[in-house]
Order: C-alpha cells, then sequence, then structure tokens
C-alpha cells in the first residue's frame, strides 16, 4: 500500500493505492491523517478510487482515523469508494457513519457549504 497525504487550505487529502490488509505497516493510515493535522489540516478527505481491497483489520483504521479528525472538530470523508468498502461498512453497520463523494472537488464544494 501507498499514502501520498497533501494538504489544500485547511483540507487534508490522502491518497491511498494498493490493498488495505493486516500485513501492511500498522499505523500507516493513522500516521497520515494525524501528519495533516498537524500541518494544519481541519477536514480530512481519503481517496480511495486507487484501493484494489480492504480487510476488516484496515476498516477498523477508517474508523479510528474518523475519532481522531471528529475529535478535533472536524469531518473526515471517503472519496471514490469502492463497492468493496462499501459493503464492508454496511456489514459493519457503519454504512451512514461516512459521507461518501465521488470526487476530491465534491467533497470541498461541501465543505464550503
Amino acid at each position: 500500500m501507498q499514502i501520498h497525504g497533501r494538504l489544500d487550505g485547511n483540507v487534508g487529502i490522502i491518497a491511498l493505492d494498493g490493498r488495505l490488509t493486516i500485513n501492511d505497516d500498522p499505523g500507516m493510515l493513522k500516521e497520515a491523517v494525524a501528519d495533516v493535522l498537524r500541518r494544519g489540516a481541519r477536514h480530512v478527505l481519503l481517496d480511495l478510487s486507487g484501493v484494489h481491497y480492504i480487510d476488516s483489520t484496515r476498516l477498523g483504521e477508517l474508523i479510528a482515523a474518523h475519532i481522531t479528525v471528529s475529535r478535533q472538530g472536524g469531518r473526515l470523508s471517503l472519496i471514490g469508494t469502492p463497492e468493496r468498502v462499501v459493503e464492508l461498512l454496511t456489514m459493519a453497520g457503519l454504512g451512514d457513519v461516512f459521507q461518501r463523494f465521488d470526487t476530491v472537488e465534491a467533497a470541498q464544494a461541501d465543505l464550503t457549504h
């Protein structure tokens, strides 16, 4: 898995590429979220359009990231969420926890309203 984070004003945009599985280094996502928050982000957009697979362990990290951002008064949204991730969220009863958008631009526009 590869993670690339950047800031756009007070919005941290983190792009994830590859497979998110238990075999990845633990805490990569948590550290990427913490990094953009330290650099001034209030809201975080997780671009999952490059994710081919996610397991339940990494789903837990998505939830932890959501809690971290929420506690700081921000919002975490998912971008380009693959159907596999939507299915996992729904099965876990978390389908309504995350706002989901097709594009980064759509999510950013929603944050300004």
